[in-house]
């Protein structure tokens, strides 16, 4: 492990917790594959490993803050089920003594709940640092989170009907993503391009044009829409377009794209004597 190697590390990020006495398992010996499970985790979905490594090198750094919030409360959460269970010959009985005693389901689901909950606000804060990393911008992981209008976790509050749960923030976020995309695709095909669409995207996540900025909103606008059920908007959807048509300055790949040619002057409809029929 590269971020939480130590106990003390460990303890600094949890409340709550009873001291080891000597001959005890510490936490971070109990935790110890969870907490390796939740860094690659946070390696493969975020940062990638050589970006982690720098992280890991400063431990007072507010990114270090970040990642740890991550996999500690990752990790928790996971780990939080069987932390009360021994084996024993007879089977798995409940750890208790005089002086403490299992706290019952629904506290426990209540304390799994709020660690992912957690773990969730980290990400979002994790995303909005990285986002101004040059280096990061070279990284899968960066092209996956670009990959979309909706770029990251906190995009989903107050977008659809029904606001996020406690602890599902996440999770929502990648269902929302994944039909996103489908509706993405489809208004870039016959409006934006999909050329134009890759610079909306991107222009989300990292800021470098307001002009570009404020069209990627209203066309994620136009998303979240479809996404709550409505029908696609063509109206404001064809603005849109004839705004990009019009700032060929702003928006240079849209001249050359296979969907700008949808909207050149139509072929004229003429009346030919060999023609099998006539319009009037």
């Amino acid at each position: 492990m590269k971020i939480i190697t130590t106990n003390e590390l460990l303890m600094a990020l949890v409340p709550n917790v009873v001291t080891t006495v000597e001959g005890e398992q510490t936490l971070f010996e109990k935790i110890s594959p969870e907490l390796q499970a939740a860094e690659d985790w946070v390696a493969r979905t975020f940062t990638g490993e050589d970006i982690l490594d720098g992280i890991a090198a400063d431990t007072t750094g507010t990114l270090w803050q970040r990642v740890a919030g991550i996999i500690v409360e990752d990790a928790l959460h996971r780990a939080i089920p069987s932390l009360d269970l021994v084996l024993t010959p007879n089977g798995f009985g409940i750890v208790s003594n005089q002086n403490l005693a299992p706290a019952s389901k629904d506290r426990v689901e209540r304390l799994i709940t709020k660690l992912v909950a957690q773990r969730d606000s980290y990400i979002n804060l994790l995303i909005d640092d990285l986002r101004t990393l040059a280096e990061w911008q070279d990284t899968e992981q960066y092209q996956w989170f670009a990959a979309s209008l909706i770029s990251w976790p906190k995009a989903c509050v107050n977008t659809v009907v029904d606001r996020p749960r406690e602890g599902q923030q996440w999770d929502q976020f990648l269902q929302l993503r994944e039909r996103a995309i489908l509706i993405e695709d489809a208004i870039a095909e016959k409006w934006i391009s999909p050329d134009v669409m890759t610079q909306l995207r991107t222009e989300l996540l990292i800021v470098n044009n307001a002009t570009v900025h404020q069209v990627a909103l209203k066309v994620r606008s136009c998303v979240f829409n479809e996404l709550r059920g409505m029908p696609r908007n063509h109206w404001d959807l064809d603005r849109i377009v004839n705004f990009i048509r019009n700032n060929g300055d702003i928006f240079p790949d849209w001249a050359t794209s296979e969907t700008a040619r949808l909207y050149n002057a139509p072929t004229i409809f003429r009346n030919k004597k060999e023609s099998t029929g006539y319009f009037f």
